[in-house]
């Protein structure tokens, strides 16, 4: 009599979708970047850098992170990378991240290009969903005008659309900190209202003090100038007397 073989339990469609989905590798065609996803995403990952280290706050900034986890039963962990995450987790360089042990980043943000509409719509709102995420952000870049879009966890714990206000920008509970697009670049501010500077703004808000400065030591020469002139009219006037 041959052994009858158990039926395995049937995975949960969740379950299932994470074994199954495929994973972010260099080779996938919605991995490839063009300037506008790679401006918009790195304005926002130096800003968030930039922020943390002035406040001294326990944030782990990442980009294109390989996030790693492991379904029961997997022989190999799965692999998703988001072009910007916060994590509260020491600051020191990785090569991944390991959900599992470390636990999913709260925050997360894709930019979104034509050949990544599908991943980036479907597919990784249900793996940020299921993984544990708290906000996920969604940059645009596909359509004819660049918009602010997403998901998070709401005041009872469900996983809803991320409502943008009349100026198009998301107030992120995570950072604490609005989010905003300027052109293609993610930018954002405080709740005062103070802007966290990109790369660009800092570029030019540095080219406009060094103009200043510059302007302000020409006006110094002058009046040096100037006063020496004087000084000398003076001279000739009382010898002249």
């Amino acid at each position: 009599m041959s052994a009858l073989r158990a039926t395995p339990a049937r995975l949960d469609d969740d379950e299932a979708f994470l074994r199954a989905v495929p994973n972010d590798t260099p080779e996938a065609p919605w991995m490839v970047m063009n300037d506008r996803q790679v401006r918009g995403a790195t304005a926002l990952y130096w800003s968030l850098w930039n922020y943390k280290e002035a406040h001294h706050l326990p944030w782990y900034v990442g980009s294109m992170l390989a996030l790693l986890y492991r379904r029961p039963g997997m022989p190999r962990r799965k692999k998703v990378a988001p072009d910007v995450l916060v994590a509260f987790l020491p600051d020191h360089p990785r090569d991944s991240l390991d959900v599992d042990a470390e636990g999913m980043p709260p925050f997360v943000l894709e930019v979104v290009s034509k050949t990544s509409v599908r991943r980036d719509l479907e597919e990784k709102e249900r793996i940020y969903r299921l993984l544990g995420a708290r906000e996920y952000a969604i940059v645009r870049l596909d359509e004819a005008t660049a918009r602010l879009e997403g998901y998070k966890v709401d005041d009872r714990n469900r996983w809803v659309r991320w409502a943008a206000d009349e100026r198009g920008r998301l107030w992120s509970a995570v950072l604490g900190l609005w989010l905003g697009l300027e052109g293609d670049e993610v930018c954002a501010w405080t709740a005062a209202g103070e802007p966290l500077l990109t790369p660009r703004q800092e570029a030019e808000a540095r080219q406009a003090a060094e103009a200043r400065e510059a302007a302000a030591e020409r006006e110094i020469t002058r009046l040096r100038a100037e006063l020496e002139r004087l000084a000398r009219a003076g001279d000739t006037t009382n010898w002249d007397a």
